[in-house]
């Protein structure tokens, strides 16, 4: 539903059960862009939060306090919500549930299960889901590949993972140099050309589709970032790059 910097929230549902993970946007937007592709809000019976940082969790609080809904995270994550000032509305004791890494969470028939992703919060997590036969690999705000990621993509037939900048134009663009020295360094984002290359090692023919996310607004383009990737893809799969502030609907 929201991919970038400007705020990140991803659905996951079947007829049973609904889960977001990340919730950076406002409510308001939420509940729109699920209105969009036919959803009720009244679907989402959890948030599932991949890090602390403020462009994935704005909205945490609200579900929590007004929706009343459980937030699974790690304990790390979780004190980092805690700690963020941008969060005025906090997650109660009562919502929190915590996450335990390479543990599969089960909600409905979706089975869960956390793995490291290196960025520069208090904790960051992928998710590998698993409906039925279907695998699904979630990671974002990536500062470098780990030998687990390449891993889950292997076995993974849909991938969402970050695209976030090209380097040269972060390199030649007008963020300060402690900005690009962040984004580039191993807490920081993957560029479009690192993700071509972990894709070219470990993508197997039976992934069937490649969401690109978090592209940066500054340093990339859509149209960059599908034709570095793309080069990177052995097989006959196709590559997307998701909108930063449009709702997208794919059943899988």
């Amino acid at each position: 539903m929201a991919s970038g910097s400007s705020g990140n929230c991803y659905y996951f549902g079947d007829a049973e059960c609904g889960f977001l993970v990340d919730v950076g946007v406002p409510f308001r937007t939420i509940r729109k862009h699920l209105e969009q592709v036919g959803l009720s809000v009244s679907k989402v019976k959890a948030v599932l939060v991949t890090h602390d940082h403020y462009d994935h969790v704005r909205s945490v609080g609200y579900f929590s306090e007004k929706q009343h809904i459980p937030i699974y995270a790690t304990q790390a994550s979780h004190d980092g919500i805690n700690a963020n000032y941008g969060i005025t509305e906090k997650v109660s004791p009562v919502n929190q549930r915590i996450l335990n890494r390479n543990v599969p969470l089960q909600l409905g028939q979706f089975s869960i299960t956390p793995f490291f992703v290196p960025h520069d919060s208090k904790d960051n997590n992928g998710f590998f889901i698993k409906h039925g036969n279907v695998r699904f690999t979630l990671a974002t705000d990536i500062g470098y590949v780990t030998d687990e990621l390449k891993n889950y993509i292997s076995i993974s037939d849909y991938l969402v993972i970050e695209a976030n900048h090209d380097e040269n134009m972060l390199v030649t663009g007008p963020y300060a140099p402690q900005l690009k020295a962040r984004i580039l360094s191993k807490g920081g984002h993957l560029n479009n050309q690192q993700t071509a290359a972990v894709l070219a090692e470990s993508a197997q023919p039976f992934l069937q589709k490649i969401f690109l996310c978090h592209l940066s607004k500054t340093n990339n383009t859509p149209e960059l970032a599908l034709e570095t990737v793309k080069k990177g893809v052995k097989y006959d799969t196709e590559v997307i790059v998701l909108k930063r502030n449009e709702a997208m609907l794919f059943n899988l």
